[in-house]
């Protein structure tokens, strides 16, 4: 081999490489676009899931003072139930029955060393039993369930047993299922509806 062919081989390796370094350095600075391109969408996803995050707190904040409020509003709602009951109620046997009732009321009762809440709560005579105490127990709820309905009979159950006299078991509620109208009537329970009307 000559001195010149070997010059001219080594200058053709020259460029072949001086080519490829410079492909190697375009496909680099594409790396490094590519790079700073894939960074920015990186920041962005942090950006937004700090914003979302933010966002959340903010939300569950928002939820819990919703759910206080909710609270409230239920409380108030409640209270001005058992506050109608107390009058349908003693009205509506008054009507029905004939009884004398005495005002109802919510009350607390310790029994078996537990305290039992009674939203509806005092006694009635009938006036053909003079010498007998009838004593309402009753349950205010805005849309009965069958769910509360047994709860309270089991109530009625312990009540039945710490009181002497008559118990007449009474649901009051402004609107409820088939289901539950039927459920009480199998427990032997009374319904009253809030504008009067007795089951």
């Amino acid at each position: 081999m000559h001195l010149e062919e070997i010059v001219a081989q080594l200058i053709e390796a020259q460029t072949r490489t001086q080519e490829e370094l410079r492909m190697l350095a375009a496909s680099h600075a594409e790396a490094i676009k590519r790079l700073e391109r894939l960074e920015q969408i990186v920041a962005q996803v942090v950006e937004t899931q700090r914003q979302m995050l933010e966002e959340q707190v903010h939300m569950q904040r928002v939820m819990r003072q919703l759910a206080q409020q909710l609270g409230a509003i239920s409380e108030t709602l409640g209270a001005d139930l058992e506050d109608m009951a107390y009058i349908v109620v003693r009205d509506v046997l008054k009507r029905e029955l004939g009884w004398d009732v005495e005002p109802l009321e919510r009350t607390w009762k310790k029994w078996d060393d537990e305290m039992e809440e009674i939203n509806i709560f005092g006694r009635a005579r009938d006036p053909r039993r003079p010498d007998e105490v009838i004593w309402i127990v009753g349950e205010a709820k805005y849309n009965l369930t069958v769910r509360e309905v047994e709860r309270f009979a089991q109530l009625v159950e312990r009540a039945r047993k710490h009181l002497k006299g008559e118990i007449f078991p009474v649901c009051f509620c402004r609107r409820t299922r088939p289901e539950v109208e039927e459920r009480v009537r199998e427990l032997g329970l009374r319904l009253v509806y809030s504008y009067g009307r007795l089951l």
